[in-house]
């Protein structure tokens, strides 16, 4: 999908909280504006995203374990 992708522009992000996720796991909602080089699946526009972040150690940063269209 990231082949197809002209433009993506972050317009707003925040944590979702109330989940049971376990210690080291954030999940976040994003709101994303897309601008694609071919309309194939999506078109255009503010696409709303589920990111979920996962610390791997105390030293190491965090990670992308996924990103999907629903929590």
């Amino acid at each position: 999908m990231t082949i197809n992708i002209k433009s993506a522009k972050l317009l707003e992000i925040k944590e979702l909280k109330g989940f049971q996720n376990e210690p080291g796991v954030l999940e976040y909602q994003v709101k994303v504006d897309y601008d694609f080089k071919k309309l194939i699946t999506a078109d255009d526009g503010i696409w709303p995203r589920f990111v979920i972040l996962k610390k791997e150690s105390e030293k190491s940063g965090w990670r992308m374990e996924g990103v999907g269209t629903g929590p």
